[in-house]
């Protein structure tokens, strides 16, 4: 076959050409073309799509925001935090969700315009960052005190978001593509927080304390300005309500969370599987950061970059999975990756070094996106869908239930074991935990309409 772009024939002496051939190279046009066809907003005439679209492309809004918060603990350390008051700040959030959810989420199923009450909640929770921004102005004393009890308005505002945010993802996207969808909106975050975070850090160590955090704040809370707006455009269908005289019979009360329960064994199975994977991660949640600083000497460029390694690993995980998941089945996956939640715990704790902790944040973050994906599709399929946001607020509590009280007994038994011990038991118990999974599995069809044990 003649080679292109030669003339004439060639060297008699090796056949050569006379001029190198042409490279096919990358059509640059076309790239580009495909990356601006990705980019484009579609028409209006497209609801789904343009949901979809804004659905996706507002993560890059919150990955600033998220960026940001991922300093709370730094910012509360070099405030003079005890170590007590870093587990307060872990764990009273936990408390909020468990006093809110169930009146929020009855507060959601009685509105038919949901979306308002969403955006609004999330608006008030992400301006308590320039509340923080501005704080150390003019607030002299107590500082760390006052920001925690900022942290702490943050979530408090954010009980009518955290009701019903799923079930307008469950409304705006098509089940067949929810999985997929998922993954690149977690994966456009990681890849937000992986050019935002390690800028942050750099800055945070070059400018006086405290004005590089209150400048970093700042920006975290301008930019989630435009995703906010993302979530105010979303065009949602209307809920049906239910009369008042049957939403008073079917309120979510104490009694009525139990009837709830006992009518869904494959619920209660999820339910309790996952709180017995989550409570070593909450153990051991405030003493991270507490480890990091104090005791390894971690400054705040080192925490960034490793939250950007790990956010770039997450990507790659977030692509894999989701294509596993689809090949296997999200029953399957989660029931052989959940024993890998202790891996992060224990391998901190057998190296007591920093460099080999970023190593294992890459191995962690590449493997818990098919947890996370496996488990939030199996969550939403064993739950109702006319009375999700119950079943989802019922969840959310029983979890806040173990995420308040375990940061406060970690911190308790490092205060009297040591860290590293605590951390070791967390590990232990996320390996314990994810034994539930195998031995009573939630019967729900997965994404290849297969069930366990069948």
């Amino acid at each position: 076959m003649a080679e292109e772009g030669t003339q004439g024939g060639g060297n008699a002496l090796n056949m050569e050409p006379l001029m190198p051939p042409r490279r096919p190279g990358i059509r640059w046009p076309r790239v580009l073309g495909k990356v601006a066809a990705a980019l484009a907003r579609p028409p209006e005439t497209d609801v789904v799509g343009r949901n979809l679209w804004d659905l996706r492309t507002m993560l890059i809004w919150a990955g600033v925001i998220s960026s940001a918060a991922s300093f709370n603990g730094n910012f509360a350390v070099r405030l003079g935090a005890s170590n007590q008051l870093i587990g307060l700040m872990s764990s009273l959030p936990a408390l909020i969700v468990v006093i809110t959810t169930l009146p929020a989420a009855r507060f959601i199923e009685s509105r038919r315009h949901r979306l308002p009450w969403v955006a609004g909640s999330i608006f008030l929770h992400r301006l308590a960052y320039l509340f923080i921004a501005l704080m150390p102005f003019f607030v002299r004393r107590y500082q760390a005190e006052v920001f925690v009890g900022l942290i702490l308005y943050s979530n408090l505002v954010l009980a009518t978001f955290n009701a019903g945010w799923d079930s307008v993802l469950a409304e705006t996207i098509p089940e067949r593509r929810r999985a997929s969808i998922m993954a690149q909106r977690n994966m456009i975050l990681s890849a937000a927080v992986i050019v935002a975070v390690p800028l942050m850090g750099r800055l945070l160590d070059a400018i006086v304390f405290p004005y590089g955090y209150q400048i970093v704040y700042g920006i975290g809370w301008l930019f989630s300005c435009a995703g906010t707006w993302q979530i105010w455009k979303l065009r949602v269908p209307e809920s049906p309500v239910r009369e008042r005289s049957k939403e008073r019979r079917q309120r979510v009360t104490l009694a009525q969370a139990r009837e709830l329960l006992a009518a869904n064994d494959n619920y209660v199975r999820m339910v309790l599987n996952t709180l017995l994977l989550d409570l070593g991660a909450w153990l051991v949640s405030p003493l991270y950061i507490i480890y990091y600083l104090k005791h390894l000497g971690a400054t705040d460029a080192w925490v960034g970059t490793i939250t950007a390694v790990a956010n770039l690993s997450a990507i790659g995980g977030y692509y894999l999975w989701q294509k596993i998941i689809a090949r296997l089945g999200e029953n399957k996956v989660l029931r052989w990756m959940a024993p890998a939640c202790g891996f992060f715990p224990l391998w901190v704790a057998a190296w007591q070094a920093l460099p080999p902790i970023m190593v294992a944040a890459v191995i962690n973050n590449l493997l818990m996106p098919g947890i996370s994906l496996s488990h939030y599709n199996l969550l939403i399929k064993v739950c109702p869908s006319e009375r999700l946001p119950s079943y989802i607020s019922i969840y959310s509590v029983i979890m806040n239930i173990g995420a308040f009280v375990m940061p406060l007994l970690g911190v308790a038994l490092a205060d009297r074991l040591g860290i590293l011990p605590v951390i070791v038991i967390g590990g232990l118990m996320r390996l314990f935990g994810a034994l539930g999974f195998s031995l009573r599995p939630a019967r729900a069809p997965d994404s290849l309409g297969l069930v366990p044990g069948k």
